[in-house]
């Protein structure tokens, strides 16, 4: 009868065979578990890229949509609009007649203003891109917005950065994308609140920076985050929904993203990252300045 004998030092090729055959497994075992969570990683990062293209196609089929309406209301709009200051003109012995005639032209006012911000959505135009300062950048945020938030009592407080880069954008769309975000700011604030406005370095300074807009109101409810970027959705009474749509285009436009955060302490945070304009590449300096 035979005995198997167990491995020791006797048998020192089989035991040192042995040994590195369990490592290897161990290796191979660790390295599938790496490869099973990238592929996990992966998987889960298509669907989301998957999710947003068809996201982006949806939406340019509602812009196309969107802008065709515009353009239909935009052309009796503007005849309306004639007519109704003619009106107000001629009324001038009737005062009566001539308040609904101004009530008309405030009217036409509030749809124009409804069918500049759906053909702003729509737009999609190229982003003519020039090396903007964001301390130049928030002198003009703050000129635009100053009445507003001096209207609601709002303080509205713009970081200084210490290292300024610039960023690598269109002036006015950005101009535009960012008093957006501060004028919703300014409504969540409300009497009393506070809006900041900060600079966020992101990596490298050859890759992006974030504008952070923060305020001290209520926050976001978190059934609504997760639709606030979708055109026509809106909380307001009043809201078209187009504010973050035109935020979010503007923004993607540049091969940037914006997010939303609640906020530590109250309120809400929304993150827009933008490219920033590398010591090496050469485009025109903003000419936008503040009037």
């Amino acid at each position: 009868m035979s005995v198997t004998k167990p491995v020791s030092a006797k048998d020192p090729d089989l035991g040192a065979l042995l040994q590195a055959y369990n490592d290897v497994t161990e290796r191979l075992k660790e390295s599938h578990d790496v490869l099973t969570r990238e592929v996990y990683r992966l998987r889960r990062q298509l669907k989301e890229k998957d999710r947003e293209l068809q996201r982006r196609q949806r939406l340019a089929a509602l812009g196309q949509m969107a802008a065709g309406v515009a353009h239909e209301i935009r052309n009796p709009l503007g005849g309306i609009g004639l007519f109704a200051s003619v009106l107000e003109r001629d009324l001038v012995d009737r005062p009566k007649q001539r308040e609904i005639a101004k009530k008309i032209g405030a009217g036409v006012d509030t749809v124009e203003s409804i069918v500049r911000d759906i053909l702003a959505f729509a737009g999609g135009a190229e982003p003519k891109l020039a090396q903007v300062s964001f301390r130049d950048l928030g002198e003009r945020v703050r000129t635009i917005v100053e009445a507003k938030a001096q209207h609601f009592g709002v303080a509205i407080l713009i970081d200084d950065p210490v290292d300024d880069v610039p960023l690598r954008c269109d002036p006015r769309l950005i101009d535009r994308a960012l008093s957006n975000l501060v004028f919703n700011a300014i409504d969540a604030a409300g009497k009393g609140g506070h809006v900041w406005v900060r600079y966020k370095p992101v990596g490298s300074v050859d890759e992006f920076a974030e504008i952070v807009v923060e305020d001290d109101g209520c926050g976001v409810d978190p059934l609504h985050a997760q639709s606030i970027f979708n055109p026509f959705y809106t909380t307001k009474e009043n809201g078209t929904g187009l504010g973050l749509a035109i935020v979010h285009g503007i923004v993607e436009a540049h091969g940037g993203h914006v997010r939303m955060e609640s906020r530590a302490g109250g309120g809400s945070a929304f993150f827009m990252a933008l490219p920033t304009a590398p010591v090496s590449e050469t485009l025109p300096l903003s000419a936008t300045r503040v009037a």
